[in-house]
């Protein structure tokens, strides 16, 4: 039976379906459910990321509101106000996805507390550590990350190891809820290939691409694909160029195809995951739905997300000794997989409200 007096909002997302990230992914996957639950689901999209999409208002249960202003960058702080405004009035919960709307979260309060709303952010990673961002902008996304959890009525966080990023006068109002993976594909008939590496992430410097490909490279691996967006930024061209013609090396630009997705991480031996700033990332959780070794950046974020039980290497001459070692049986994931399963996660997030 749903709750009538529930009207879920979700804001800050570049929208759905999935077309850029961990919070798209969630959306996509666990917005139906939650929507099942309540008595509505409103998701505001980034509407020049649709612009060849079919813009219709419905999606899988859930009401989409398309906001004519970016969801990422600079534009975000304001997307995110024009957002809130959209679905003020037709919410009784509003979840921010992301601090960029923290500068305005004073007044959005105000307003929620007069109405009887109430506002939940997703603090996300640690933006204002990215070694990407200048130190003006670290410095304003620090100010939004504060912003947000001083007046948001709760806090979710997405990874144990950005628990001491709360404010300690906050900690009491947050809570620990991560990333689904199990909305994964698995295709039939499709082998694991021996000597066959994978990484699927964003080409940016926290996630060490040098280290991995460097590894791959001087590894006894015959093939390592790394799928990214390896042309947003210069740093990304300019590691493909210096890459490119490796012929153990394979550089795709994004997949978006499930399908696709799946033919590629079923196939791999190896899974190599870089990410070492912010909390739990998306792309490693949905690899603990395969089968393959995975070889994980050793920071405490990783080792949280997956309870110490994998592979861990800390420069590109780790990583190639432990590639060397022939493992085992890989280990159950099955407490792993339960943790991250779009049920307990749709749970979490309705307990909020």
């Amino acid at each position: 039976m749903k709750t009538e007096k529930l009207r879920i909002a979700f804001v800050g997302s570049v929208g759905v379906p999935n077309r850029y990230g961990g919070f798209e992914a969630f959306l996509e996957h666990c917005g139906p459910e939650i929507a099942k639950e309540v008595s509505e689901v409103l998701v505001t999209c980034d509407a020049s990321a649709y612009q060849d999409e079919d813009q219709s208002r419905d999606f899988q249960g859930m009401k989409r509101i398309f906001v004519p202003i970016k969801a990422n960058g600079g534009p975000s702080i304001f997307h995110d106000a024009f957002a809130f405004l959209k679905v003020f009035k037709k919410s009784s919960h509003i979840f921010f996805l992301g601090v960029s709307g923290g500068l305005w979260f004073p007044i959005f309060r105000l307003m929620c507390d007069l109405s009887g709303k109430k506002i939940i952010v997703n603090i996300d990673g640690v933006e204002w550590r990215r070694s990407k961002f200048g130190k003006f902008k670290r410095l304003i996304l620090r100010l939004l990350d504060g912003m947000s959890q001083i007046f948001a009525h709760k806090i979710i966080y997405d990874n144990e190891g950005l628990r001491a990023y709360i404010l300690r006068p906050y900690v009491s109002k947050s809570s620990l809820i991560a990333y689904p993976g199990d909305y994964v594909q698995r295709i039939s008939g499709v082998q694991m290939k021996k000597g066959h590496a994978l990484t699927i992430c964003r080409i940016e410097p926290e996630n060490n691409l040098d280290i991995l490909i460097e590894g791959a490279l001087n590894s006894r691996l015959n093939l390592y694909t790394v799928v990214g967006n390896w042309n947003h930024s210069s740093y990304a061209r300019n590691l493909r160029e210096k890459y490119r013609g490796q012929p153990k090396i394979r550089l795709l630009d994004p997949i978006y195809d499930a399908m696709k997705l799946a033919e590629l991480r079923q196939s791999c031996e190896i899974y190599l995951h870089g990410h070492s700033v912010g909390g739990t990332n998306p792309s490693l959780v949905e690899m603990l739905f395969y089968d393959c070794r995975i070889l994980c950046f050793d920071v405490n974020f990783n080792r949280f997300t997956t309870d110490n039980e994998l592979e861990y290497f800390k420069n590109s001459e780790d990583l190639v000794k432990i590639i060397s070692t022939q493992k085992g049986n890989i280990s159950s994931r099955d407490n792993l997989r339960k943790r991250y399963s779009r049920n307990e996660i749709v749970r979490k997030y309705l307990s909020l409200v």
